[in-house]
Order: C-alpha cells, then structure tokens, then sequence
C-alpha cells in the first residue's frame, strides 16, 4: 500500500489567509493521514502522515500552522502549512493508563496558545503554540471535555463539558493565566456530543451554551456575571454567531427551521437582551453548521430522515435566500473562502460550488488510494475558525 500513490504535483503558491483544504482520513484503521487539497483544481497535492485515528482539526490565526488530534493514540501533530511538513508531535492528557482521547482544539485569537478537549482525561492540554510545546494540563472539573469556543474579542476559552448524570456544564479557561472557572451544572444542561452547543457574542462578553435548555454567562476581563438560562434557546443543538450579531442555531432532529436571534446576550446581573427573528426554513437531520470565510454563507449538513437523501443547505446570508444540495453520503463540512463548500464522504469530499446559479455538486474527491484497504474519512478544515 503507498498512500502517496499517483499523487499530484503543483507549483501554485498560496496567498496568506487562502488556505488549502485539509482532510483527516485513517486507512486499515490504524494508518492517520491529512490530505492537502488545492482548492482550485480540486486535487491532492500531498498526504501527510500523522498519528492513529486523525480526527479533529485546527489553524492558528495566521494560517501558518496546523494541528491535528490524534485521538487513538493522544497525541497532537503540529503541520507546517508553508512546507506541509510535520513541526512536532506531542503528548495530550494525563500519561496513564487511561487514554487521552483528544477530541476538540482550538487555538487563541492572539495565536499564542493551541488547546486540546481529552475526553478520556477530563482534561484540556494547553499547547505553546511559538515553541510547539505542552505547556500544562489543566482538569476541567468532573465532566469530560468535547467542544470548545471562543473570538477575538474574548479573554477565555469556553470548554463544553458532559457529565453521565446529566448535569452538563461549561468550563472558561483565562487565555491570560489558565484558570479555569466551571458554571452551569445548576441549570441541568444536556448537551450532544456530537456537535458543539458553544457560541460567544462578537463583543466577547456573552458566552451562549446551546442545547435542551439553553445559557447565557457574562465574561469580561476578571468580572464574571451570574449564568442564567432563556427558554428562547430550548431545543437548539448549535450554532453560529456572525459580526452582524445574528445568531443561528441548528434545532433538534425533528425540526425543521434553524432559529434566528438577533444580538442576543447577557449582562452580568444575569439580565438577558435581544430578540428572536423569524425562524428560518430549514430541513429535519439538521447537523453540521460552518460560517464561510466573509459570512457570505452559512452551511447546515441535512442527514437523510424525512427526505430521501440528505445534503447541503446553503443559506445565502445578504439575501436571505437558501438552496439545497442533494448528496448521498454526508459527513464533515468546512467552507474555502467564499467560492466553494466540501462535505465528507466515506471515501471522498464532495466540493460544491456556490457561485452557481444552482447549486451543483462537483465531481467527488477521492481521498485514500483506489484499492481495497478499508478507508475513513473524519474532518474538513480550510482556515481559522473559532469554533473546534
């Protein structure tokens, strides 16, 4: 098997803050990958070979660096993406015999500090991004840690937290020091570990934890508001906060409209603020939801359950229009600048074009070699995001 077979070549050089198209894939189970893919000829240009089980994918703010949980053997591969060449691999979690389980990373707006959910630890590890070095562990109360949030204008790390006995809970990590304050085990969250129930206003002072029921916390500098709940988020699942201060949120399965908000936050007696606007006509098997690069266009997978198959709904954010796009296999998504969409399939992504007049899916990518070796692929990237 050589994974690197018939691979393609290209001279094109990238522009700053116009990144490739990455691909996580793991091949007999036990062989982790990251496909490069240029955007504009839709091919691989190089397989890099990473740790056991690659899933979760993150970009420094920059654009220069790329990190990559391998969760199988908790680990964290750093990717230079000027060279596509591995700048270090380093240990997650607690070195026991409990497995880490990497599962989320982020990395700071300042750039300056990379962190990793494990899940199996109940840990975050905090990563020096200059060095490309662990800097600490840090617990995160009793919960395990999945999904994690934050922007710019914000002075901490939300970390979204599941517990067995229902009481889900966030955790905010000071970016400055790596204190970590726990809040919201009263409310009796229930978060689904599948998506990430975790957004922050554009001002960073209102983090919103979505899901059965919905929560609103102030966090601004060393001033630390009182958590409260709105039942204006019951039933969301996740979502994403644009500069505009519209909020959309995915809804649970049988529903079938993503619901809007507009500059929805909190202050910190705990005094909520804001509006719901009209919901916005969606489809039942709601899953991933991505924000394009400029905010052109928001994505929200569609798992097939009512429809025949599921697909892709582009919503066109300045003219409030919305297409579908039929696809038979649904998995990851992540946007390349405002021009093109890609969905995960079992062997492939799918890039779809969004400057059509209708939207049309394009010829799959195929992402691991064209023999019989059983292959999975797991998550797309293609810039920052501040959102794991």
């Amino acid at each position: 098997m050589n994974p690197n077979k018939a691979e393609a070549s290209s001279s094109r050089k990238v522009p700053s803050r116009d990144p490739y198209v990455y691909v996580t894939y793991e091949i007999d189970y036990q062989h982790g990958y990251v496909a490069v893919i240029d955007p504009v000829e839709d091919r691989i240009i190089k397989r890099i070979q990473v740790g056991a089980n690659p899933g979760a994918m993150a970009m420094d703010p920059d654009e220069k660096k790329l990190f990559v949980a391998n969760t199988r053997i908790g680990s964290l591969s750093i990717i230079d993406t000027g060279s596509h060449s591995i700048l270090n691999t380093v240990p997650v979690g607690n070195m026991s015999s409990t497995p880490a389980r990497p599962v989320a990373v982020l990395v700071a707006s300042n750039g300056k500090k990379a962190y990793v959910a494990n899940y199996g630890n109940k840990n975050v590890t905090i990563i020096d991004s200059p060095t490309n070095m662990v800097l600490k562990n840090v617990d995160v109360g009793p919960g395990r840690p999945f999904a994690l949030a934050s922007n710019e204008n914000s002075s901490y790390i939300y970390v979204a937290c599941k517990v067995a006995d229902g009481r889900d809970y966030v955790a905010a990590i000071s970016i400055e020091d790596d204190s970590v304050h726990p809040y919201g085990s009263q409310f009796q969250l229930t978060f689904d570990t599948a998506h990430n129930p975790l957004v922050v206003h554009p001002n960073g002072q209102t983090q919103i934890a979505l899901g059965t029921t919905g929560m609103l916390c102030f966090y601004a500098g060393e001033i630390i508001g009182e958590p409260n709940t709105s039942s204006l988020l019951d039933n969301t699942v996740s979502g994403v906060y644009l500069d505009n201060k519209l909020l959309f949120c995915t809804m649970e399965n049988n529903r079938g409209f993503l619901k809007l908000f507009n500059d929805l936050e909190v202050d910190w007696m705990g005094t909520v603020y804001g509006n719901a606007l009209p919901d916005v006509t969606s489809y039942k098997g709601q899953d991933k939801i991505r924000l394009s690069r400029r905010q052109v266009y928001i994505g929200v997978t569609i798992q097939p359950t009512t429809l025949p198959t599921g697909g892709l709904q582009i919503f066109n954010t300045t003219r409030a229009q919305t297409r579908f796009v039929p696809l038979a296999s649904v998995g990851d998504l992540a946007f390349f600048s405002d021009t093109k969409a890609y969905v995960g399939e079992s062997r492939a992504i799918r890039p779809i074009d969004l400057t059509t007049a209708t939207a049309t899916a394009l010829p799959a990518i195929e992402i691991g070699p064209t023999d019989s070796n059983p292959i999975a692929v797991k998550n797309i990237i293609s810039g920052y995001r501040n959102q794991s």
